[in-house]
């Protein structure tokens, strides 16, 4: 098989992701910032020329999904569920410090095995990685040599896990920045990290953006 290079992208920003508020499968759409940001993604991912772009349904992925696929001609992002973030729970819509001054042990063993402690009415890594599989092994059957799935921190950590065969504790640790791009390769031999959270484009220019192009 010819070799095939996913974009894992975590959508821009949000209000609630800068007031350090948890999200999970709440609706909330970019803000102001996020929005640019999603532009300066699609600037620079205009001389890539994917041949497909997959989404969450949920707001904060569809617009940058969106404003990714709107570079390209007769490219329309495809929703996919098992895209959604993993639930959070009881803390969905708090703020952390919040949740640290009233559930300070409970956070604690959340943050360092999120998976294995999730708050009261939240997603366990198995739910999780049940419907994260299925739905990248779409993308990845895909008729196309390079795609794009915009999603979230949460379930791009997942998706590591389950295809590099890591452990979810160490991808749990990996930096998911608004709007980076983390890449796969995917070939005769597997599953390969090509690069991981890169957000350069965030700091650039429309102009700079469309000068800094991925590789294949």
């Amino acid at each position: 098989m010819s070799k095939k290079r996913i974009l894992m992208v975590r959508h821009g920003r949000t209000e609630w992701n800068e007031q350090a508020r948890f999200q999970g499968g709440t609706d909330v759409p970019l803000d102001d910032e996020g929005r640019a940001q999603a532009g300066l993604l699609a600037a620079r991912l205009k001389g890539w020329n994917p041949g497909a772009v997959f989404s969450s349904p949920l707001m904060r992925a569809w617009e940058t999904a969106r404003s990714i696929a709107s570079e390209h001609e007769n490219l329309q992002p495809v929703k996919l569920a098992g895209l959604s973030e993993m639930c959070f729970g009881v803390w969905e819509g708090r703020v952390i410090r919040d949740i640290i001054a009233a559930e300070g042990d409970s956070f604690t063993r959340w943050r360092e095995s999120p998976f294995e402690y999730p708050p009261r009415g939240g997603e366990t890594y198995e739910s999780v990685a049940a419907r994260v599989r299925p739905a990248m092994e779409a993308v990845m059957a895909a008729d196309a040599d390079r795609s794009v799935v915009v999603s979230h921190g949460g379930i791009i950590r997942a998706a590591l896990a389950i295809f590099l065969d890591i452990p979810p504790s160490v991808t749990w640790r990996m930096k998911i920045t608004n709007c980076s791009v983390t890449a796969i390769d995917i070939d005769k031999r597997g599953v390969s990290l090509a690069f991981l959270n890169d957000d350069i484009h965030t700091a650039l220019s429309a102009e700079e953006a469309r000068g800094l192009i991925f590789s294949v």
